[in-house]
């Protein structure tokens, strides 16, 4: 078994090279399975997304609204790994797979279901949809998804031989509620962010970063009570912040098993002291 070493004084940091955040509703994902890539980002093979799940459609989108926000063009990413963290995907085609089950028996099952609704299905699918050769593998799938991506993301990162790797995570703002037959009552949205991250080098002065640390429990005994919402979509609005070089310097996730994940702004702000704003985090409800 391989482990991973690291120095108390310079804990695992990466850059953040792209990301870009997508949420559409359940009734759109239809639309978006056969759309064009946007302007500047690889087009997948025809039909990629027919048989995929919802989460997996609004991932690989969000990936490729990254791909084309990217200040430099980037001809392709061969060397890169996925990390894909979904919360609770596949639910509606496994109800709806059970409901045909009682009705017609095994015949009924598709054979799509399990390649498409596992918990590697999404990493697999920007892995396979832009020809990447790197790892690819689902991690959590259940409500620590954004904790349990992202110690893995930026773990996995300075560990794989590659040039960088996607993060993916995914989730519904409000659980479906499905009919007798797994047919979705009301029209959720899914939500989606897609971040591209590289090893950090000495040369890196002028970009977002992601840090891994030990947690500082003192100052989350310190802390004010953690507001409703979500972790997912809290995260996206700290990293669009940083990134823009808006009203925050930095940001901390606190991951519940003792780990701290941190973005930091680029140059002399990325260098201060635990951030105030640690009360924008939670954790993920179940």
């Amino acid at each position: 078994m391989h482990t991973l070493q690291f120095q108390p004084a310079r804990p695992p940091m990466c850059v953040v090279e792209a990301h870009a955040v997508v949420e559409v509703r359940l009734t759109e994902i239809r639309a978006l399975r056969d759309a064009p890539s946007p302007v500047g980002a690889p087009a997948l093979p025809p039909r990629f997304l027919r048989h995929c799940d919802e989460h997996t459609v609004a991932g690989v989108r969000a990936v490729l609204e990254a791909i084309a926000a990217m200040p430099a063009p980037v001809s392709a990413f061969l060397r890169y790994g996925v990390i894909g963290a979904p919360l609770q995907a596949g639910r509606i085609t496994a109800a709806h797979t059970l409901s045909q089950v009682a009705k017609a028996g095994g015949i009924a099952v598709s054979p799509h279901v399990v390649p498409q609704c596992s918990l590697h299905a999404l990493a697999s699918a920007v892995s396979v949809g832009l020809g990447m050769h790197g790892p690819n593998l689902g991690t959590s799938g259940g409500p620590e998804a954004l904790s349990e991506g992202l110690f893995a993301a930026v773990s996995l990162v300075h560990s794989a031989g590659c040039d960088g790797l996607w993060a993916v995570f995914t989730e519904w703002d409000e659980e479906p509620v499905l009919d007798d037959a797994g047919a979705a009552m009301n029209d959720p949205v899914c939500r989606a962010v897609a971040v591209a991250l590289r090893p950090h080098a000495a040369a890196d002065a002028g970009d977002v970063t992601l840090s891994l640390m030990a947690a500082d429990f003192a100052a989350r005994r310190g802390a004010a009570a953690k507001p409703a919402g979500s972790a997912l979509a809290a995260f996206a609005w700290a990293l669009g912040m940083c990134a823009a070089g808006g009203a925050i310097a930095s940001w901390v996730h606190e991951c519940p098993w003792g780990a701290d994940i941190r973005i930091a702004a680029p140059a002399a702000a990325a260098q201060m002291a635990r951030p105030q704003s640690s009360a924008h985090v939670r954790r993920e409800a179940a």
